[in-house]
């Protein structure tokens, strides 16, 4: 979109800021769809949500990337959770809001693994392992 703003000087700049702001809003939604599942624990559509969006999950907006974690830990889906975090872990150095949500995603898995008796480091870094 840029190489054709550059390119040809007809193309306003307000073409590319409504097309800014409707990608921001339709992800704004999302978010908030999201929420409001997890907020009626109904965690299973949420994870349907983002699947929906995982191709484009890099450009997710924290919000939804934080709702999906939290859908994760509620599920216990470490697996599904393990794979936001390698497809997001590019933005964790400039981007200080997912983390709080990892660390809460781990921490479930640690204390309810632990409880178990299960070796936490295989559960978190071998999540293709499957407990009950």
């Amino acid at each position: 979109m840029l190489k054709k703003l550059v390119n040809n000087p007809r193309i306003s700049l307000t073409v590319v800021a409504k097309r800014s702001a409707n990608i921001q809003s339709i992800d704004s939604n999302l978010g908030d769809r999201m929420k409001m599942l997890n907020d009626n624990r109904q965690y299973l559509k949420t994870l349907e949500l983002i699947d929906k969006h995982k191709n484009h999950i890099e450009t997710c907006s924290n919000w939804v990337i934080i709702q999906a974690l939290k859908a994760c830990s509620e599920l216990r889906d470490i697996q599904r959770g393990s794979s936001i975090h390698d497809l997001v872990s590019s933005r964790l150095k400039h981007d200080p809001y997912i983390f709080p949500a990892l660390i809460h995603f781990y921490s479930k898995f640690i204390s309810y693994y632990s409880e178990k008796g299960y070796d936490c480091s295989l559960v978190i870094f071998s999540p293709s392992l499957h407990f009950s």
